[in-house]
């Protein structure tokens, strides 16, 4: 009788968060509509630290393009990089360059989410710099089917401050782990 207990509660464990078991602070009230989703499944950095430490079966996505990535940096943790949109090399008028769609977006994070064993209903994270880009992604997955999409609200570098700098809020500036690094399985081909 313990041993099929034990069982039964091994099992379980292994099964996938459900999006009732991730704890979240953020208030889904306040936020702007640039970054919610259909869902309302919402995080902060450390939210989501907390809950990829918990759960290694998440799946965690950063859609920022890749370039992006490689002189700002990334989270630690993050499987793979799918970009929603992708820098060109034409100036926008504003101050910076365009960016164009990532048509293949949607079908190269459904091959990402297989990849690492995932299904609709298994935890998806979704990081862009300060969480627009990240609900727009997180929107298209879950339009596509999958279930527990959340977006990490802040984003890697979060909001700017009245200096115009991304120093209020994200990931790096909560110091949770990050780096500049990018291994060949997570990065974008």
């Amino acid at each position: 009788m313990l041993k099929a207990l034990a069982v039964a509660a091994a099992a379980f464990a292994a099964l996938p968060a459900v999006a009732a078991d991730i704890a979240s602070s953020v208030d889904a009230g306040s936020l702007p509509d640039s970054r919610t989703t259909p869902l309302g499944l919402y995080l902060s950095s450390e939210d989501a630290h907390t809950a990829l430490t918990a759960d290694p079966a998440i799946v965690f996505l950063d859609v920022r393009d890749p370039v992006e990535i490689a002189y700002i940096g990334r989270a630690e943790g993050v499987d793979a990089i799918v970009p929603l949109r992708i820098t060109t090399h034409e100036f926008d008028g504003r101050g910076g360059l365009k960016s164009q769609d990532n048509p293949a977006f949607l079908d190269q994070a459904k091959a990402i989410i297989a990849r690492e064993g995932g299904g609709a209903e298994t935890p998806i994270f979704v990081i862009c710099r300060s969480g627009g880009r990240s609900a727009v992604a997180a929107s298209m997955l879950i339009d596509a089917g999958y279930t527990n999409v959340w977006n990490l609200v802040e984003g890697f570098e979060g909001d700017k401050n009245d200096a115009g700098a991304r120093a209020v809020n994200g990931w790096r500036n909560a110091g949770l782990p990050w780096t500049y690094a990018i291994s060949e399985a997570m990065a974008w081909s």
